[in-house]
């Protein structure tokens, strides 16, 4: 059983893929609180209701971007030590160096791979969890 995060929340735009994400972690068995929004704004406005151990996050959104939700996460108590794992097509992974100092722990690529989805972001969760704890 992957090792997860007692809440997650995912950040699309893309309605379908906020369901093919929830039913795939529901089939893995995710017992955890999955929240998902369609907007970083929404998500900004429901993070303390939510409170989040894990954002799932896409970067290209109308209205506001990942990196504009991650800029306004870093100026509030509530969300700014929350690791961040971009799901995007957009990104190439050496680009993710660039965002590891903004909490950024890792990418999932789209299109998603639904049979390795689980195990990635479980693998990203405890890489994270590692580095923490040798901090």
């Amino acid at each position: 059983m992957p090792t997860l995060p007692e809440r997650i929340a995912y950040v699309d735009d893309e309605q379908d893929l906020r369901e093919l994400l929830r039913v795939t972690l529901e089939d893995a068995g995710y017992g955890g609180a999955l929240a998902t929004c369609g907007s970083g704004r929404e998500f900004l406005q429901r993070i303390r209701v939510l409170q989040p151990e894990l954002i799932l996050l896409d970067i290209k959104m109308p209205d506001m971007d990942g990196l504009a939700v991650i800029a306004e996460l870093k100026t509030r108590d509530m969300g700014k030590d929350v690791p961040i794992v971009f799901v995007t097509g957009s990104m190439k992974l050496e680009m993710l160096e660039r965002y590891k100092p903004l909490g950024v722990v890792g990418v999932i690529h789209k299109p998603l791979d639904l049979d390795r989805l689980v195990e990635d972001i479980s693998a990203l969760w405890v890489q994270h969890l590692e580095t923490r704890a040798a901090a």
